[in-house]
């Protein structure tokens, strides 16, 4: 039911399990595709993925979402509720991306570089860019980020350490 070991949504699906005690099992999958065709044919009851993934099945009728893993509703989905809402406040997930420089790069090149990349963030067309994945600009400071940073290792540490997930 999820692809890969190791993955986001393998993880997601682990601290799912975890929160709910479903007695769940792990499929790993190579990709999102086939994981999406075997959950429309009722080979396997949930997926965990993207809304930009599901967007098309979902509006086709072809599978139901149950609960956004995010703090936020979608934009593309508001009448899901969030998995807080849902009454499951730590099951979140969000895919993220960032932009980091080596260790010992000079404050006032960090700080430059912040400025800019948030200017960007904050621009329309990225933005509309990001909207077609369900995805938002999180505009902020390399000290905000760093502590992001620190609470997705303790968060996605926990997880593997509780579930036994080991690196094969």
């Amino acid at each position: 039911m999820l692809p890969g070991f190791g993955t986001q949504p393998h993880l997601l699906g682990e601290m799912f399990r975890l929160a709910t005690g479903a007695n769940i099992v792990h499929v790993p999958y190579k990709g999102a595709q086939q994981p999406v065709t075997d959950l429309i044919a009722g080979q396997v009851q949930m997926y965990f993925d993207t809304v930009a993934l599901f967007l098309p099945h979902i509006q086709a009728g072809k599978i139901k979402p149950l609960a956004i893993a995010d703090d936020m509703r979608s934009d593309q989905l508001p009448a899901v509720p969030t998995t807080a809402e849902s009454g499951f406040p730590t099951l979140q997930a969000t895919f993220w991306a960032s932009i980091v420089a080596p260790t010992g790069t000079p404050a006032n090149i960090v700080d430059k570089l912040n400025v800019s990349i948030n200017e960007i963030l904050r621009s329309p067309e990225l933005e509309a860019s990001l909207a077609k994945f369900n995805a938002k600009p999180k505009i902020g400071s390399p000290q905000e980020f760093a502590k992001f940073w620190r609470a997705e290792t303790e968060k996605w540490t926990n997880v593997i350490t509780s579930t036994g997930i080991r690196a094969d």
